[in-house]
């Protein structure tokens, strides 16, 4: 699924990103959003950033290394 062509992708800092992956985390209850299992690893991008993706709470989702592991 392609990003709109139509909107520049946002990019943060370093820390921005970090703080906005902890508020993803916490939403998303420190839970995989594929599997249900307990997880605090990094966030994933649903659009990856080389194909268009932001760096924005709606883009992110926790997800666990596992899972993770199969998207790519």
């Amino acid at each position: 699924m392609p990003a709109d062509p139509k909107h520049k992708p946002i990019r943060l800092s370093r820390y921005r990103l970090k703080k906005l992956q902890i508020e993803v985390l916490i939403r998303d209850n420190f839970t995989c959003q594929h599997c249900g299992f307990y997880t605090e690893g990094p966030p994933h991008h649903k659009i990856k950033l080389s194909q268009g993706g932001s760096d924005t709470a709606e883009n992110l989702e926790a997800i666990c290394l596992d899972c993770h592991a199969k998207e790519h």
